[in-house]
């Protein structure tokens, strides 16, 4: 058993170990390598990922060759490219691996598996999407609304383990910043 998996659904829904290991045989295991993609933009995004170890990322890539960071996914998280997912239409998104990685993957078939045999992961789903939802707009929000050093503190407040983990130039796009910009906050703040 997944123990982390478990607690990760168990956080959100009451869920017996029985219904859990049905669950659980409808996932499987992939690792990525560094850099290795999970999905590329174009493709439909046919899983859901849980992380289990290691950090994946979304992003768009603009006319210019720049990438914009959409999420930073760490261990214990769920990424894929919901839109896509859902709909089974082309992904806007490429999502792939900042550091070698493992993910347990279910299929769209079995997704819906799940929710059909076991009612109670509707509405783990849906509370995940749910999630997802409320943060993206929240972090729209967030870019139209506040300052790049205040985008910066709540991430800082937030999320303290993605500032260790993860390299400036990603946190930095995906605060809607130039790296140089957060350079500057960075010594700003930590040189008070």
């Amino acid at each position: 058993m997944n123990s982390l998996l478990y607690k990760n659904i168990t956080d959100k829904i009451n869920l017996s170990r029985d219904d859990f290991e049905k669950f659980a045989a409808l996932t499987k295991v992939k690792t990525l390598k560094k850099n290795e993609f999970f999905l590329r933009e174009g493709n439909s995004a046919k899983y859901l990922a849980f992380i289990t170890s290691g950090i994946l990322y979304s992003y768009s890539v603009d006319q210019k060759g720049e990438k914009h960071v959409i999420q930073i996914a760490l261990k214990n998280h769920w990424i894929s490219d919901l839109s896509s997912f859902i709909s089974s239409n082309t992904s806007n998104y490429n999502i792939q691996a900042i550091e070698a990685s493992e993910i347990l993957l279910i299929s769209k078939t079995n997704f819906e598996k799940a929710c059909k045999k076991i009612p109670v992961f509707e509405r783990f789903f849906r509370l995940l999407i749910q999630n997802a939802y409320v943060n993206s707009q929240s972090r729209i929000s967030r870019i139209y609304a506040n300052t790049a050093e205040e985008r910066y503190k709540k991430l800082l407040e937030s999320n303290p383990t993605i500032i260790q983990k993860i390299s400036q130039h990603y946190i930095a796009s995906y605060l809607g910043i130039k790296p140089q910009s957060l350079s500057r906050i960075r010594k700003k703040l930590f040189t008070k």
